[in-house]
């Protein structure tokens, strides 16, 4: 499904426009350009620069020379944390002294080639996208393609009919809806993890966009040999026909009735496999009656208790891992030889550590830790599914 993205012109928008910068001594950020293609990047939304460079068909620098300038501003984005997602220059132009060079092309703006290929590079909506451009030829381009055009600049350099800034950051501010262009590059909680969301944003699509990039960036970070190690307790406790117990708090006590569903019914579907799993959240007469007479802080302790055996295991989810019932059932699966397999976030808690195994989530988001959270029980429970399953079974069943 396309996208939307930004595409940027480079002199003028990005870097001064001093006339045909084309070499890297020239080069000049123009103050907050960087800052807010950062922002477009936390926003997850694609950045392609296309630029016009006719300098090259005049003779005043070459291909090599284009290249190395863009090779320069991508090291100083990086710096600062932003990047950009494609380069595109136009290297013709019909009044060039370099044969090569010197003729028309549908890529010279307001031409529509480079936005063509950007969309097509970058799997882009170009009527949902922007086009952000100093000069007139950079609305022309936005209009050929049906983009929204942004100009940049002082008053005095307006297009008629279209909206102008002062500058990049300005026109980013309108792009994401927000009242400002979000936290510095590397904005991170006392722990190091990156605050999300560190500003307000006014519209859904860029708030999306950046959530996504925020679950990816928390998946990244889980350790995929805790996950190995988790698929390779569960599979040992399918073999000596062992019980599985789950449980978590909120949210997470949904993510336990739903590793319950996954590994009692998913896992059988094409194996035949039938597994002991069972949700110590989801019994709510039982669960209140412990929790009003006992504590809370008793409710999955005093399952585990009647029901465990030593050789079980037991799943607890928890964002925080710092829920008391949740450290007490650890405490005594620990004492009572039930291995265990904890799901954290934030900074992990007392959870962290006490479990046999370890999955955990480096993020301060509640939604981003229980997706993630979600993601790794999923895909647990595909892969013990897949693992007893013929390589013909595999390739025809749905998972």
């Amino acid at each position: 499904m396309s996208r939307p993205g930004v595409l940027l012109d480079r002199d003028g928008t990005i870097i001064v426009d001093t006339g045909y910068v084309g070499s890297v001594d020239r080069v000049e950020f123009i103050d907050g350009a960087i800052e807010a293609i950062a922002a477009l990047n936390r926003a997850g939304l694609p950045v392609a620069v296309v630029t016009n460079q006719a300098g090259v068909a005049r003779g005043y620098y070459g291909i090599e020379d284009v290249e190395q300038v863009h090779k320069h501003m991508i090291t100083e984005l990086a710096r600062h944390g932003a990047h950009v997602d494609l380069w595109l220059f136009c290297p013709y132009h019909t009044d060039g002294i370099i044969p090569a060079f010197a003729r028309p092309s549908a890529d010279r703006k307001p031409g529509p080639g480079m936005a063509l290929a950007a969309a097509q590079a970058l799997d882009l909506d170009l009527t949902a996208s922007w086009v952000v451009g100093d000069s007139p030829s950079d609305v022309g381009l936005a209009e050929a393609v049906g983009a929204r055009a942004l100009h940049v600049g002082p008053p005095s350099s307006a297009v008629h009919g279209v909206d102008t800034y002062p500058d990049l950051a300005a026109a980013v501010r309108v792009i994401l809806g927000s009242e400002d262009l979000t936290a510095p590059p590397g904005h991170t909680t006392e722990a190091g993890v990156p605050k999300f969301p560190s500003a307000r944003f006014h519209r859904a699509d860029s708030y999306g966009g950046a959530y996504v990039n925020e679950i990816t960036r928390a998946f990244g970070t889980v350790d995929l040999e805790q996950i190995s190690r988790a698929a390779k307790v569960l599979t040992a406790a399918h073999d000596r026909d062992a019980t599985i117990f789950a449980c978590g708090n909120g949210g997470s006590a949904s993510i336990a009735n739903h590793l319950q569903c996954d590994h009692l019914k998913g896992v059988r579907n094409g194996t035949g496999l039938t597994t002991r799993v069972h949700s110590l959240s989801t019994n709510v007469e039982l669960f209140s009656a412990i929790a009003n007479d006992l504590g809370y802080e008793q409710v999955f302790e005093y399952q585990l208790q009647s029901q465990a055996r030593p050789g079980d295991v037991l799943i607890v989810i928890s964002s925080s891992g710092r829920s008391p019932n949740i450290v007490r059932a650890l405490d005594w699966a620990a004492a009572h030889e039930v291995p265990t397999i904890a799901f954290t976030g934030f900074e992990g808690g007392p959870a962290r550590t006490k479990a046999t195994v370890s999955v955990h989530v480096d993020s301060v988001n509640y939604g981003v830790i229980e997706d993630v959270h979600q993601g790794c029980m999923h895909l647990l429970a595909q892969y013990v599914r897949q693992a007893r399953m013929t390589p013909d079974a595999v390739v025809t069943q749905t998972f």
